[in-house]
């Protein structure tokens, strides 16, 4: 499924996301055009393949985030995503909804930092829109 056609090349976007597999777009980076005329131009856009659980942030990509799914969820995977301080976090549950027990979720609560559950492919398409919206997003994915 193709998740958003726009996006801010200077930043992470998730492209798609398939059965295990999101393919996120990687932030652009800046080469010269020639030497000499001081112009610059970006390099082609390029793509990642994720096949595990991530942390994807505008301007972060933690590959490998170590729950696969809501029943291996911890308070210190939810810590590590308050250690970011975004204002936002999305948690992909995978390819349904599940919610993961509430106190897990404390760390963000103390952090004040506002959180929702979902599911990837959802959490993916709200993930483009807020970062999009210069909204500093974290969006937790587990794979579909």
């Amino acid at each position: 499924m193709q998740v958003n056609h726009e996006f801010d090349i200077h930043l992470h976007r998730i492209k798609s996301v398939d059965e295990g597999e999101i393919v996120i777009t990687l932030p652009f980076e800046v080469g010269t055009l020639e030497e000499d005329s001081g112009e610059t131009l970006p390099k082609s856009v390029q793509t990642e393949k994720l096949s595990s659980s991530a942390i994807i942030m505008p301007r972060l990509l933690v590959k490998d985030w170590p729950p696969q799914t809501v029943a291996t969820l911890t308070r210190g995977d939810i810590q590590q995503l308050a250690a970011l301080k975004p204002e936002l976090v999305l948690i992909g549950t995978g390819k349904r909804l599940q919610w993961p027990e509430r106190a897990l979720l404390v760390p963000l609560m103390e952090a004040g930092i506002g959180y929702e559950i979902m599911d990837t492919a959802a959490a993916c398409r709200t993930y483009n829109i807020l970062s999009y919206e210069g909204r500093v997003v974290a969006v937790a994915l587990m794979m579909i």
